[in-house]
């Protein structure tokens, strides 16, 4: 920040402007010029103190899409899913996480399936909750860009880190925030003998494989394009790769035990991925698993038992906030 004079001092050079002789051309003008650089100062001395100010009582300030139309203003005791921002740590970060820095996002790039993109649900998904969050707790316009698609799968995502809009896309990003993988997997033999706990999930070990290698491959190639200083890649997991709730129950006992065993798998080797890709892994499971005092994340999820709901959105950017101060 460039070093702005005292209130006093500003009131000093605009007081003897207007006291000056001004009887020439040449004199308004030299007037002119103090003037302007005057109220120049004095707009940066007022800035300097509503950051301040900003900082210290968490004031909103607006976020920004990739349109440039203006996104929601949250202030920050309001929000249903902001974390408080921590004190730097002293600790050294392990080889295989990312380093948390004080670095100030501009730009959020959110790739993945229907779950980031937020389908089934009239609502703001966590990667635009997550970039206004930002927008106000920084004091400055972040530009959300979600790129994630409905059915995606782990291929699908590396062909989509192949084409040249994407990848300009990700060369601007501050942080990129990836769900992905549940529809790598055929709920249709779920209720099969060997896709359970008890065969080892042999009916799906192929496809888990598979999954660690694509998962591999994307980090590689999102981090080779991330060239901004400081950026990040939060990986997150999921409460459930098939539907969950209610819905889930409705299911059947089988459905319920493979589904969640499937999940616990398919977590296993995302976070496995996203250490040995230098990215965080965020939880997702626990939170929608202890919601409540009964534990039933029903509420969380749309209609469809499938996806988030508005809370379940919330409650997912209150996740990703939180890993980032850590």
């Amino acid at each position: 920040m460039t070093p702005v004079g005292s209130i006093s001092d500003l009131a000093e050079d605009v007081l003897s402007v207007n006291g000056r002789d001004v009887g020439s051309r040449r004199s308004r003008r030299v007037q002119a010029r103090i003037a302007r650089r005057a109220r120049l100062r004095a707009r940066a001395a007022f800035l300097a103190v509503m950051t301040m100010l900003g900082v210290l009582l968490d004031l909103p300030a607006a976020g920004v899409t990739r349109s440039g139309t203006a996104a929601h203003v949250f202030v920050a005791h309001d929000w249903a899913f902001a974390a408080p921002l921590s004190r730097p740590s002293s600790k050294k970060p392990s080889s295989h996480a990312p380093a948390t820095v004080n670095t100030v996002v501009k730009t959020v790039v959110g790739l993945g399936d229907s779950v980031p993109a937020g389908s089934a649900c009239d609502c703001s998904s966590y990667v635009s909750l997550i970039g206004e969050a930002l927008a106000a707790k920084q004091g400055t316009d972040v530009v959300s860009d979600n790129l994630a698609t409905a059915g995606l799968t782990t291929q699908g995502l590396l062909d989509q880190l192949k084409d040249d809009s994407a990848r300009q896309t990700l060369l601007s990003a501050d942080l990129t925030i990836i769900t992905i993988g549940a529809n790598d997997f055929d709920s249709g033999t779920i209720d099969d003998d060997d896709c359970g706990p008890s065969a080892g999930m042999a009916c799906y070990k192929d496809d888990l494989v598979r999954l660690r290698a694509n998962m591999d491959a994307i980090l590689a190639r999102v981090r080779a394009l991330q060239t901004r200083q400081g950026s990040r890649i939060i990986v997150t997991g999921y409460w459930n790769v098939f539907v969950d709730g209610a819905m889930g129950r409705a299911e059947g006992e089988k459905y319920v035990t493979n589904s969640d065993s499937l999940t616990r798998a398919v977590n296993g080797t995302l976070a496995a991925s996203a250490q040995a890709g230098g990215a965080r892994y965020v939880d997702l499971y626990t939170p929608f698993k202890d919601y409540g005092a009964t534990g039933d994340d029903t509420t969380l999820l749309a209609a469809d038992g499938d996806h988030p709901a508005a809370t379940g959105h919330q409650l997912i950017a209150r996740q990703v906030l939180s890993a980032l101060q850590r």
